[in-house]
């Protein structure tokens, strides 16, 4: 660990050390990617320059069918057979390269011509096999029939006055006016030698330039190592004032420090006592919330078994009650009051995170949702149109999901009632689109005034009045949507009222 008296030190050398680390992996991996260069390059070359003498073989093939047509149709002297003859003998003096000759068979495999095998010429050659037992004459021409217009054949053959054998490439052509078979070579380690000579020009120009990239980064280094150094000069001076300063502060500080310690445990004691002070607000705070939330959620359960209850007390004034009716009031009574309680149960674990989601159906909620606030549409003359377009399986908390489409539900009922809209109407739609279960609820309630749409998912926002509604409704579905089951419940203002649109992963 470095001190204060090691500070000019560090000043020194981190600037060199940086600039010695980025020079050596910038030359190492300039060396690197030039010898991926010089790999590629070498390859390329040797393509280029293996190109080139198939070219020179194809020239030298072109310039012999060439002469021959010439004289072929400009002869007025000799026969046939004298013309060819002194053809032949022509063909046999030309030479290309460093051991390049031409050489020619006809279609029925006879050698026609070839400068250094005189006692062959004339003669059926079909046997003649190379260093590796090939029967080379037989190929040559029936690969050349295949392909009059040009074939490259490898083969091994002996250079002219060695007795070794070495790999050559050959390319034959067939004249076809005599059934002429033609044939070029050059010998592949000839071809090496030049691209080995061609790599090593290569190399030498590579290694200098690598050599005058090290040399420029020496110099970087050495003249940055000598502004470092007059730098970290000037650094010390400054930093020694910079000492004598902060030695007559730790005097003044020792004086305060001495009475400091009693004043920071007598602001820890009184930031204590703030802290349990609010963290007993926040719990009342949360407990109020949650009271509110619950009390918002059994306001709808609580009608439904007022209404129950007024339909008993009816039905008993006017001698109209049954054991059918009052077990159905029964049912139903405790169908509302099982919802009540599954309410507490999801409220009290609504802000754990270890509550049990599970795979179900969007329209089983959905009905569920529907069974709660029916009686109270009914009652109002309010027509609830659904609509199912597919009923898709999700994953999330059915109970919470149920209450957020009862919460909708109950808002757009609440709109109608409280504006006195003729004919109204509810609509509800699921359907299914890229991967999401879409569940739209909409009415004609003419929606929300425009001041008031970016605050509608606010708590404690309503424009109900106080006593019908605390603007905890669309606060809860949203988290219950969004937060705990990872979807989106989103509002926009229709043509005749609001569209709350809930999208979940299906």
């Amino acid at each position: 660990m470095f001190s204060e008296r090691n500070i000019p030190k560090l000043i020194i050398l981190t600037p060199i050390i940086t600039v010695f680390l980025v020079a050596f992996f910038t030359i190492y991996f300039f060396i690197q990617n030039q010898n991926n260069y010089f790999e590629e390059e070498s390859i390329r070359v040797e393509k280029e320059y293996l190109q080139r003498q198939k070219d020179i073989l194809k020239k030298e093939i072109d310039y012999v069918i060439n002469y021959v047509e010439y004289h072929v149709n400009h002869n007025n002297k000799l026969t046939q057979k004298e013309l060819q003859n002194e053809i032949l003998r022509y063909v046999e003096t030309i030479r290309y390269g460093k051991h390049g000759y031409i050489w020619i068979h006809d279609a029925k495999y006879y050698l026609r011509a070839h400068p250094f095998r005189e006692n062959s010429v004339n003669s059926y050659d079909v046997g003649l096999k190379d260093a590796m037992g090939t029967l080379i004459t037989k190929e040559f021409i029936d690969e050349t029939l295949k392909k009059p217009d040009g074939v490259f054949i490898e083969y091994y053959w002996q250079k002219p006055g060695e007795l070794h054998f070495s790999k050559k490439l050959g390319f034959f052509k067939l004249y076809k006016k005599y059934n002429w078979v033609i044939g070029a070579g050059l010998y592949i380690d000839d071809i090496q030698e030049s691209i080995a000579e061609n790599k090593k020009l290569l190399e030498e120009k590579i290694n200098k330039y690598i050599k005058l990239i090290v040399f420029i980064s020496i110099l970087v280094i050495l003249f940055i190592g000598i502004i470092s150094f007059f730098m970290s000069k000037k650094i010390t001076e400054v930093f020694q004032r910079y000492q004598e300063n902060v030695k007559k502060k730790e005097l003044l500080l020792e004086d305060i420090n001495k009475n400091l310690e009693l004043k920071v445990q007598k602001a820890i004691e009184e930031v204590k006592k703030k802290d349990r002070a609010m963290l007993h607000q926040s719990r009342l705070a949360r407990m109020g919330t949650m009271l509110s939330m619950i009390a918002h959620q059994w306001r709808q359960p609580l009608s439904e078994v007022a209404g129950i209850l007024m339909e008993l007390e009816t039905a008993s004034k006017f001698k109209k009650v049954d054991d059918e009716m009052i077990q159905t009031s029964v049912k139903e009574s405790n169908k509302l009051i099982q919802f009540m309680s599954y309410t507490i149960d999801d409220f009290k674990n609504f802000f754990k995170p270890d509550k049990k989601k599970v795979y179900f159906y969007i329209e089983d909620s959905c009905y569920e949702a529907i069974s709660l606030i029916s009686a109270s549409i009914k009652n109002y003359n309010i027509t609830l149109n659904k609509k199912i377009k597919c009923n898709c399986e999700i994953y999330g908390y059915k109970r919470e999901f149920a209450q957020v489409l009862l919460n909708l539900m109950s808002n757009s009922k609440d709109a109608l009632i409280q504006r006195n809209i003729e004919n109204p109407t509810i609509d509800l739609e699921i359907d299914y689109k890229d991967g999401y279960s879409i569940f739209i609820i909409k009415d004609n309630a003419g929606g929300v005034e425009k001041e008031y749409m970016d605050l509608i998912f606010e708590p404690y926002f309503t424009t109900k009045e106080s006593l019908k509604g605390t603007g905890l409704g669309l606060y809860m579905s949203k988290m219950i949507i969004e937060k705990n089951m990872g979807g989106e419940l989103s509002f926009e203002n229709g043509k005749d009222g609001a569209i709350f649109k809930v999208k979940i992963k299906a």
